[in-house]
């Protein structure tokens, strides 16, 4: 891979999609020709020291030099960038962390997303060969927080599971996750996740009840993005210390690190 580029990039679009999330567009050729799909950019919000450190954000599907960045307000961070405008400047930092591996078999893929976790997903979606079978799911709490409009959840297929029923299968997405890897019966699969700590230990404990391979995008809070301050650590299986997130990851094969909702957020 390529080494990380400082650009300052220009907002070209920016849409609320809906309470609490919002989906930026910024210009940025140097890092979007690099970007391969589970990297992250590292994004600094303004001038100033409110906010003091940058903020880490996936990276989502490219086009014409432009970065599709979705996340949620959590903080003064989140909330300042959404309020950026067409034509605003943006300092980044990209494209940092590891890239999906996926195997030159025929395996089919099942990416499990729940929330903002479904942005990587959306640029591996775009960038896996079309012949490659997929199943895309996406868990929310309703379809008041869905992360992409559904004219796109439609165009890529995506199989929706909500907790209150209100769209798609009613139920959490490692229930829709099981549903669906019943239904491949002894057809290989791959799993591939991102979104909050509870999906994906679920997520884990039943690929590995399934004996199916699975992999994990983590999200966690970062300082430095490059492996100096060691905030992102996140412990080894087998006992013999942590892996950063933003160095060693952000992907992980689900058998090397702790994924728990008490580790994860």
């Amino acid at each position: 891979m390529n080494r990380p580029v400082a650009e300052i990039g220009q907002v070209t679009a920016t849409k609320q999609i809906s309470s609490g999330l919002w989906d930026i567009e910024v210009y940025s050729p140097k890092i979007a020709v690099q970007t391969r799909a589970g990297q992250f950019a590292h994004v600094r919000i303004n001038d100033s020291f409110n906010p003091f450190l940058r903020r880490p954000l996936s990276i989502g599907p490219i086009q014409d030099g432009k970065l599709r960045l979705i996340f949620a307000i959590r903080g003064e961070g989140t909330r300042l960038l959404s309020q950026k405008k067409p034509g605003d400047a943006i300092d980044l930092i990209g494209p940092l962390g590891g890239v999906f591996e996926i195997p030159d078999d025929d395996s089919a893929l099942v990416f499990l997303t729940g929330g903002i976790g479904v942005v990587p997903l959306l640029l591996l979606d775009d960038q896996l060969p079309k012949r490659r079978e997929r199943v895309f799911i996406l868990g929310v709490r309703s379809v008041d927080s869905i992360p992409v409009t559904l004219d796109e959840a439609e165009k890529r297929h995506i199989r929706w599971s909500s907790d209150d029923g209100s769209v798609g299968f009613h139920g959490n997405s490692v229930q829709l996750l099981e549903n669906v890897l019943n239904g491949l019966g002894s057809r290989k699969a791959r799993v591939i996740g991102c979104g909050p700590g509870k999906m994906l230990a679920g997520m884990k404990r039943l690929c590995q009840e399934m004996k199916i391979p699975a992999s994990a995008s983590l999200e966690v809070p970062m300082g430095c993005g490059v492996g100096a301050c060691q905030s992102c650590a996140v412990p080894r299986t087998d006992g013999k210390g942590y892996l950063l997130v933003c160095k060693d990851g952000p992907i992980f094969d689900c058998n090397d690190v702790v994924i728990e909702p008490e580790v994860l957020p």
